[in-house]
Formats: structure tokens, C-alpha cells, sequence
């Protein structure tokens, strides 16, 4: 028993004695460890501590930061703001210190960003509570700059202001099939936009921190390049006069499509470029403004994204078309260039034609004929049979070497995406020459179609249609200047001058009477095609014409898809858009009958002057005006200072702002009273005015656009 007591005593020993060997162990072993350590912090410390230093430093602060450029500019040919990108802000909340303040500023806070957010004060607060630990959201995108730069003054904690730029198209509507728009990826899309996107865009800086001599802390900033300045061959001015007219008739017929284009036929520029339906830029997805707020809401998504489809759409390079009888001069010509007839061979024309046995006879539109014609009047009458006649002394090959060299079937270069071809056979039998020779079975865009009729006023030359004349960097270095390309020669200037005459006549008596302009000499041809499946009977109307004859500067197309015949809607527009354009390009009269014994009055200097001024002045010398524009300063005028004019002569003013933010529509104010007119203007602008009487008159008319607070003058009577 004692043994056995003294064996466990002695066991008892023993494990103590091992369990105080391994606590040495155990604690000598983390001594070691800590002693290791703090040798390697103090020797990190001491010997690399600099270098780690650094090394976190730049970790710390070498985070890039994008500058973004600024988008170039897209400017008329006389350097008319049609796109710009302006100063804006996006609104950045800290909302984790926005939360740190005291209630009382935090409410300071809310309600004066809901000024700006057009939010109220509860849901603000919502968005900032939302991300209590958040040191950057994004509150509210691209305000104007004349609205934070006032907040700015107010150093709100937990608030700052980004810079951004917006796009702006302050003259809406205007060309905007051509320009196309920035979208909200930040990318240009359709147009010019899209085309040229490359120059315009610019390219971004940087703003990046480094350690500098160990220990100083610099910021360094790479500026950015501001995108590029697109310089149109575009005229305000023209584009105006064409939308105008063209808007006018859109609202009278409600074609579907409807296209103009206004071009140099000597160089290939283009003036104005119009297409239909239509969008405003600066509200791309929407067309509430286009179509009425009721029937877009209305609209199912696919309904929605069918009509802006067709409002991005350019008619006049992206819709092909039958041209019909605007075809019919070039026909003429080649035949001329190839001998196949003479300009003193007759033809008759009994109403049809037959071209195959066996086969329906082609018709002319007159249809009991036009009996015997010249050439000349068989142009002028646009006689169906004539052509076929001619048509079929001319082999397919022949017709098709001459659609080719016209540009027919391929694109015109001008320098759009999305340009079609049209289509033309690759082989042409007798039904199909003949169909040809009238217009109809194959497909042109309007704008193959005007390049190819310019070749036949301007010599015989087919001309590279472009739309851009220039591109000037941001520090005015020229990145490209265009130049007139001539792509050949399509027939003899023989050739050409006669059908410039001859075409006088499709204007002095034929079927484009009603393009004939008092004082001008203008030629032209119209065009009527059916549309398929024929039985339809729907119908493109169309009218090509240039002036003046004995030196064509100027040529235009004008289409509308599907209005009534027998209208000449398509040669009234030409001639109402060229009596306003023809003077304005300074193209003289015909003739300069002299005015006898009319009273005249001299056309005084207006320009750089205000419409109100204009006004005063032009009557006082008994002279009527038509104000051109959007705004009250006159950039330019019609005639120039110093012509003598007949009394009650109509001048041109041609105004422009620089405030196209502030642009508001008069509206009508005759028959309203002195009272009645300053309560429906209030706030946008004056009238000075005290008498108690009814509006019979005013000045700028309804429907001018003009800066906000600008005077209307009215007249009045009790």
C-alpha cells in the first residue's frame, strides 16, 4: 500500500515536471517569435521604411482621374452654331458627412439641391439615408452652369460639383436627319454626329498624384483635347427658307416622306439637306413635340420604336425611290452623246406604245397622245412614248453604261453613314429598257439622283456631293479641308448646253409651270412615279430644278412620297423656296428693266443692329421686311446697304442669338386687350403699352422667336 503511494507520488512528479518543460518550450518559442518580429518591424523601420513608405504613398494617391474633353462643335457655312457642347455640372452628395452634420443643416442642405434636382426635400433626404456610408453619389447629371455656379458660393459641406458639358442643338428640328445626335451612352449616333465622331470627340486628360522627393505629395494633369469644330457646306439661312416651305406643304398633303436638297452643281456642295418625319436632337427617344404628347403616349414600345426608326432616317441618302420622269433628261442625253438621234427628229405620240407583241401597251400619261413633238417639247410635255422610242434605238448595254457613269446604282461618297444604292438589273431586256427610259423598275436615292442631273446642267461633269467643308481643331489648326471632286466626265458640254435649254421649256410651258419665277430663268423637269403594287395607285411626286439658265449655280429636288396628283405641290415648293433663295445667293435677275419713273428708296445699313431699329429705319423709307432667324440682332441683310429699291420692296433680315437658351415663341396677341396681352406675356416678355385699347397690330409677329424679355410693340385701338 505504501508503495503503491509513493509509485503515484513520484508519477505526479514526473508529469509536472514534462508539463513544465513544454510551457519553457511554448513560451520560449513565442518570445522568440515576438523578438523576431520586432527585430523585423525595427529593422523595415530603420533600413526600408523610405521605400515602403513610398510604396503605399503612391498606392494611396496615384489613382487616375479622367478630364473629360469637350465635344466639337457643329457650325453652318458661315459659322452658325447648329451643335454645341456646353459648361454643365453633375451634383455629387458625400452622404456619409452629410449625415455627420447637424439636422438643422442637413434640412439647409436638402432644400436647396431640391431646387436644382426638381426633387423634393423627403427624397433627397431618402437618397442620401439610402448610403449612410457612401462618399460619392451621384445626386442629379448635367445642370447648367449658370445654376450651380451660384451654389458654388455656398460651400455646402458634403456637396460638390463636377464638371460635365451637355449637347445642345439650339435650333432644334434643323437638319436633323443630317446632324444626327449625341445619345445617352455618350456617343455620336446617325449623321454628322456619328460620321465624324472621330474629330469631335476629343480626347480625355488625366489627373493622377505621384511622390515627389520622399515626401512631398503633387498632383499632375494632363489636360484634355477638346474635340474638333465640323464646318458644314450647309446654309442656315437656306436650310430655313427649305424647311419652311417644305413644312408648309407637309402640313397641306401629309405625305409620308418627303425630302429637299438644295445644291452647288458646280462643286457638289450641299445647301440644305431636308427629310421627313423629323425629330429634335436634344429629345431623340421622344416625339412628343412631333406627334402630340396623347398620341405618343398611346404608342405601344414597338409602335414607339418604329416611328423613331423612321424619324432618324435621312430620306434623301438612305430611301430609294422610282424616280419617274425626272429621269428622262438624262435618258435624253446620253442618246444625244451617242448619235442615236438627233435634236431635230420628231415623234408621235398617239397615247401607248407597244414594246412587245403580245404584251399590254405602255402608256403615255396623256392619254389620248400629244400628237407630233420636238424633242424640246417632248421633254417639255414629258411625253411617255417619245421616250420609248428613243429608248429603243439604244442597246441594254448602252442604257446601263450610262446608268453607271450617272452614279446609279452605288453610293455618292457624300460622307453619311448609311447610305443606299439603289437598285438597277444587271441585264435589261425590252420591257425593262423601256420601263427605264420613263423611270420606273429601278431605284435611286434622291441624292444619286440630283448628283446625276447636275451633270447634265453643268457641263458633264458627275460631282462628289459632300456636306462638310472643313474641320478645325480646338487650337485652329486645319485637320481637313474639302475640295470639289470630279469623279468624270458623263457627257459632251454640247450635249449639256442644249439640255439646259431644252429644260427652260418643261418650265416656260410644259409641266413644271408652276416653278416658273418672275425675273429668273429657271429649267426643270417634274416627275410622277407609281408606286408598287400599281394597283395601289399611290405615287412619288417630284421636282428637279435649277437657275438660271445661262449659268446654272443652283439646283434643287424636291419629293413628296404620297400626295394627290395633278397638286404641283413639288414645283410650287421649289419656286416659293427659290424667290427667297436665289436673292440671297445674289443671283441676278434675268434682266434689269428699269424702274422709269417708280419712286425709289435707299436700303440702309442694319446690320449688327436690332429688329427694333430695323423697323424704324425700314419704315421710314417705305420699305416692307421679312425678319429670317431665330432672335433680335441682324447678322446680315438683302440687299446690301446703299440699293436702291421700288417702294413697298420686301428685304430680307437675317437675325441670330446668342442666347439660345432663352429663345421663347411670341404668341398672338391681336384682339386681345392691353391687359388681357401683359397677362399672358408675363414673365417671358414686355409690352410697353398703357393704352386700355385692343391689340390690332404687333411687332415681332406671332410665331417669331426671340429672346425672353424682349419688348412687343403693340398698336391698339379703343
Amino acid at each position: 500500500m505504501r508503495d503503491q503511494i509513493r509509485n503515484q507520488k513520484n508519477n505526479l512528479i514526473l508529469s509536472r515536471k514534462r508539463l513544465n518543460r513544454r510551457i519553457f518550450f511554448i513560451g520560449l518559442f513565442f518570445i522568440s517569435a515576438m523578438g523576431y518580429m520586432g527585430y523585423q518591424v525595427t529593422a523595415i523601420k530603420i533600413y526600408n521604411g523610405k521605400d515602403y513608405q513610398k510604396q503605399v504613398l503612391n498606392r494611396m494617391m496615384s489613382k487616375d482621374g479622367q478630364i473629360n474633353p469637350q465635344r466639337g462643335a457643329i457650325v453652318d457655312r458661315n459659322n452658325k452654331t447648329i451643335a454645341a457642347s456646353v459648361l454643365s455640372y453633375h451634383v455629387i452628395l458625400d452622404p456619409k458627412m452629410v449625415l455627420e452634420l447637424q439636422e438643422s443643416q442637413q434640412e439647409s442642405i436638402y432644400q436647396t439641391l431640391s431646387e436644382v434636382a426638381k426633387r423634393s426635400k423627403e427624397e433627397i433626404k431618402k437618397f442620401v439615408e439610402a448610403s449612410p456610408r457612401s462618399r460619392y453619389s451621384i445626386l442629379v447629371k448635367n445642370i447648367d452652369a449658370d445654376i450651380i455656379e451660384p451654389l458654388k458660393q455656398k460651400s455646402l459641406k458634403g456637396v460638390w460639383f463636377e464638371e460635365s458639358f451637355t449637347r445642345k442643338y439650339p435650333k432644334g428640328e434643323f437638319a436633323s436627319q443630317l446632324i444626327g445626335f449625341y445619345n445617352k451612352n455618350g456617343e455620336g449616333q446617325y449623321g454628322i454626329e456619328q460620321q465624324y465622331n472621330d474629330y469631335i470627340v476629343g480626347k480625355a486628360g488625366r489627373i493622377f498624384s505621384q511622390l515627389q522627393d520622399e515626401q512631398i505629395i503633387t498632383t499632375e494633369i494632363k489636360p484634355a483635347e477638346n474635340g474638333a469644330t465640323v464646318v458644314l457646306t450647309i446654309d442656315e439661312v437656306i436650310q430655313q427658307y427649305v424647311e419652311n416651305t417644305m413644312n408648309k406643304y407637309i402640313k397641306e398633303f401629309n405625305p409620308i416622306n418627303a425630302a429637299a436638297i438644295i445644291m452647288n452643281p458646280n462643286t457638289g456642295e450641299i445647301y440644305s439637306m431636308f427629310s421627313y418625319p423629323s425629330f429634335n436632337p436634344s429629345h431623340y427617344n421622344v416625339l412628343e413635340e412631333q406627334l402630340g404628347k396623347e398620341i405618343w403616349e398611346s404608342l405601344t414600345d414597338s409602335q414607339k420604336a418604329e416611328r423613331l426608326n423612321s424619324a432618324w432616317r435621312n430620306y434623301t441618302i438612305q430611301n430609294s425611290y422610282e424616280p419617274g420622269s425626272t429621269f428622262k433628261p438624262l435618258l435624253v442625253a446620253a442618246a444625244l452623246d451617242e448619235s442615236i438621234m438627233n435634236p431635230e427628229q420628231k415623234y408621235i405620240c398617239n397615247g401607248t406604245k407597244v414594246v412587245v407583241q403580245g404584251v399590254a401597251p405602255i402608256r403615255c400619261w396623256k392619254r389620248e397622245g400629244h400628237g407630233e413633238q420636238t424633242l424640246e417639247q417632248a421633254l417639255a410635255n414629258s411625253c411617255n412614248v417619245a421616250m420609248l422610242e428613243i429608248v429603243e434605238k439604244m442597246s441594254s448595254e448602252t442604257l446601263l453604261k450610262y446608268m453607271e457613269r450617272y452614279g446609279f446604282g452605288q453610293p455618292t461618297d457624300i460622307g453619311l453613314p448609311g447610305e443606299e444604292k439603289g437598285q438597277l438589273h444587271q441585264k435589261l431586256g425590252p420591257i425593262e429598257r423601256a420601263t427605264y427610259s420613263i423611270g420606273q423598275t429601278f431605284t435611286s436615292t434622291p441624292m444619286q439622283l440630283i448628283t446625276a442631273f447636275s451633270s447634265i446642267i453643268n457641263g458633264g461633269y458627275l460631282l462628289q456631293p459632300y456636306v462638310v467643308s472643313q474641320i478645325i481643331s480646338d487650337k485652329d489648326e486645319m485637320l481637313y479641308k474639302a475640295k470639289p471632286i470630279t469623279k468624270r466626265q458623263v457627257i459632251t458640254q454640247e450635249t449639256s448646253r442644249l439640255l439646259v435649254n431644252y429644260l427652260k421649256k418643261v418650265v416656260d410651258e410644259g409641266t413644271g409651270i408652276h416653278a416658273n419665277i418672275n425675273g429668273y430663268t429657271v429649267g426643270g423637269k417634274t416627275g410622277t412615279a407609281q408606286k408598287r403594287p400599281l394597283e395601289d395607285e399611290k405615287y412619288v411626286l417630284s421636282f428637279l430644278g435649277y437657275a438660271p439658265i445661262n449659268n446654272p449655280q443652283v439646283v434643287g429636288l424636291i419629293v413628296f412620297d404620297e400626295i394627290p396628283e395633278g397638286t404641283g405641290a413639288p414645283a410650287r415648293a421649289f419656286k416659293e423656296m427659290m424667290t427667297n433663295i436665289l436673292p440671297y445667293l445674289e443671283i441676278d435677275l434675268a434682266n434689269s428693266n428699269q424702274i422709269g419713273d417708280a419712286q425709289l428708296s435707299k436700303m440702309p445699313q442694319l446690320t449688327n443692329t436690332d429688329i427694333y431699329r430695323a423697323s424704324e429705319l425700314l419704315s421710314h423709307e417705305g420699305l416692307a421686311y421679312e425678319i429670317i432667324g431665330v432672335g433680335k440682332k441682324i447678322t446680315s441683310q438683302y440687299p446690301n446697304e446703299g440699293t436702291y429699291l421700288p417702294k413697298n420692296s420686301i428685304v430680307k433680315l437675317y437675325v441670330q442669338t446668342e442666347t439660345p437658351e432663352s429663345i421663347m415663341q411670341i404668341p398672338d396677341l391681336q384682339g386681345l386687350t392691353v391687359e388681357e396681352a401683359k397677362l399672358l406675356v408675363k414673365d417671358t416678355f414686355v409690352i410697353n403699352q398703357d393704352s386700355r385699347g385692343v391689340v390690332v397690330k404687333q411687332f415681332p409677329k406671332a410665331g417669331h422667336k426671340i429672346e425672353k424679355n424682349s419688348q412687343i410693340i403693340v398698336i391698339t385701338s379703343e
